[in-house]
């Protein structure tokens, strides 16, 4: 284990040393989701006091030339760790596991169930943050599925507040929607169904019933939350930010040719894949043009016919998104179950209008920034891209629309929800 901080040894200035903040918020932050944003809002807010995570790059560390190797020799994992850095978190205080993280990550056994991996990872969190110590935090912050019960049972029995965010929804309503576009989309994947539910349904309803607050990005995840008896008062909607430095706004008002339609994502049942092939083999390739970007998990026999219909990229890096979200002209993400899907926050930045489904979790208002349609309406989807592709004026509209739309939810605003969210729990 190694903590990285910045140099906080007292030098004697004859000034007043700075008060404590009001709040001092420990956070289990799961590799670099949300690309860091929650630790990142708690920063800005003033109230962040530790980061543990498993592995994170400071600055001309040993770990960031290692790390540089490791994307070089693995496109999977090594890539991911390489990713653990963040500009706007140098000089935080850091918890990680470091080397250790490095030596499990390698023998883990991809025979195991992605589940009981992510167990084992969150026990292994509990005993880092347990070794370190609380480092005078109020509370306690991380994601359902990956925030170890053992660890809020524990936070909550030395004074801490624990607030969990829910970044899915639950896994009950996650399998009946995977189960629909089973019998939507037969044969398409090898299994529907996570053999893990069972797990994630003990970790969910264990974490809901330990936390003094539960927190979610979407309506649909808020009523996901209440159908499975999570009490009202226990649940506030907090929408996830976008870095809008990194996703800039890009006129398209110039472009000619074919219409460009893209996704970003798994391409799967759940991300609703099926629908947007069926939509695309829907037009003239000489008028639109569409794009899948992410790693596949279909059957390759169901995806031949869409040959020369649907360019499908594969996985690509993270920083590799926003290249492929800026050759777009139109954002069409049909999935059945999401928190709050960044990348279609991402496409908004940039000025795409959306195509999408309620269960995305979308900020996105029917006829302003897109057009949101029930999970399998390919006929009312296939509707709304047309209607885009041939009204150019009304693409670039929307497209105004939802860059507007998403330049209100900053990191600075999402940090002050939380703050004021935490003030009231520990009042």
């Amino acid at each position: 284990m190694t903590i990285d901080t910045a140099d906080s040894r007292s030098v004697s200035t004859g000034r007043i040393a700075a008060k404590r903040p009001d709040l001092n918020v420990a956070v289990i932050q799961d590799g670099a989701r949300l690309r860091y944003a929650l630790p990142l809002a708690l920063r800005s807010a003033g109230i962040l006091g530790t980061m543990h995570t498993d592995w994170f790059i400071q600055p001309n560390s040993l770990q960031a030339l290692f790390g540089l190797a490791m994307a070089s020799i693995s496109a999977g994992t090594g890539r991911r760790l390489a990713g653990r850095r963040c500009v706007g978190l140098e000089g935080s205080q850091v918890v990680t596991s470091g080397w250790q993280t490095l030596l499990e990550r390698l023998l883990e056994s991809r025979a195991t169930l992605p589940e009981e991996i992510y167990v084992r990872r969150s026990r292994a969190m509990t005993r880092q943050v347990l070794d370190a110590g609380w480092h005078g935090a109020d509370a306690l912050v991380g994601f359902v599925r990956n925030l170890d019960p053992l660890l809020c049972e524990v936070a909550r029995r030395q004074g801490l507040a624990v607030v969990a965010d829910q970044i899915i929804a639950p896994i009950d309503e996650q399998i009946r929607q995977e189960a629909r576009q089973a019998e939507l989309w037969p044969g398409w994947e090898n299994s529907a169904a996570s053999k893990g539910a069972a797990i994630m349904r003990d970790i969910e309803r264990r974490t809901w019933d330990l936390a003094d607050h539960v927190t979610c990005a979407s309506d649909y995840v808020r009523e996901g939350l209440l159908q499975a008896g999570v009490g009202s008062e226990r649940v506030s909607v907090l929408p996830y930010p976008i870095d809008l430095a990194t996703f800039r706004f890009l006129d398209r008002s110039a472009r000619r040719g074919p219409v460009r339609v893209g996704f970003v994502g798994g391409v799967s049942l759940r991300k609703g894949a099926p629908a947007f092939l069926e939509i695309a083999r829907s037009f003239d390739p000489e008028i639109a043009r569409f794009t899948m970007v992410g790693p596949v998990s279909l059957l390759p026999e169901r995806l031949a016919p869409y040959r020369g219909r649907v360019q499908l990229t594969g996985g690509v890096p993270a920083d590799g998104v926003r290249s492929w979200l800026e050759s777009f002209d139109i954002f069409l993400f049909p999935s059945a179950c999401e928190g709050s899907a960044g990348t279609v926050m991402e496409a908004m930045a940039t000025g795409l209008p959306v195509v999408t489904t309620p269960n995305s979790g979308t900020p996105v208002r029917d006829g302003l920034e897109g057009y949101i349609h029930a999970c399998g309406d390919v006929d009312a989807m296939k509707v709304s891209i047309e209607r885009l592709i041939q009204n150019p004026d009304l693409r670039l509209r929307m497209g105004r629309a939802a860059r507007q739309r998403v330049e209100t939810m900053t990191i600075e605003r999402y940090g002050e929800a939380w703050r004021t969210l935490l003030l009231r729990l520990t009042g």
